[in-house]
């Protein structure tokens, strides 16, 4: 049974390194004859977040990084994703990515994450700080 949602609301999701380079590598910016999609499988803002998000855990040793997604995003991931996609190292990753993606589509159709606003500029030493926060150190 699907149900409409408000295309404004966002969920976090925290992805690894190594996810992070998965979803680069199958979510495209743009698809053959988009416009006929309802939900397009390509999406040039989460290409863009993706992208992002890798050079932030580059430049700052990060080893996993928030994605802000909406119900869109996280169909285009649900497409675009195999179930079976592993790593570089060999470990199956695809399952763990989609099962961020599902929880993000409930969250959002049951109204259970708050719409987040852009976060200001932060330095390096405060996103640190703040993961090491969220992670408990």
């Amino acid at each position: 049974m699907a149900s409409q949602w408000d295309a404004t609301q966002t969920a976090t999701v925290v992805f690894t390194c190594e996810e992070l380079w998965l979803l680069q590598s199958v979510i495209r910016h743009e698809a053959p004859q988009q416009e006929q999609w309802k939900y397009p499988p390509a999406s040039l803002e989460l290409n863009d977040q993706i992208a992002q998000a890798l050079l932030l855990c580059e430049e700052h040793g990060l080893d996993e990084a928030a994605l802000l997604l909406t119900m869109e995003d996280a169909l285009v991931i649900d497409y675009c994703v195999p179930q079976s996609a592993k790593s570089p190292s060999g470990l199956p990753i695809g399952k763990n990515i989609l099962m961020k993606s599902f929880a993000v589509r409930r969250e959002i159709e049951q109204g259970l994450s708050a719409t987040a606003e852009e976060p200001g500029s932060l330095s390096p030493s405060e996103i640190q700080e703040r993961l090491r926060r969220i992670n408990g150190g």
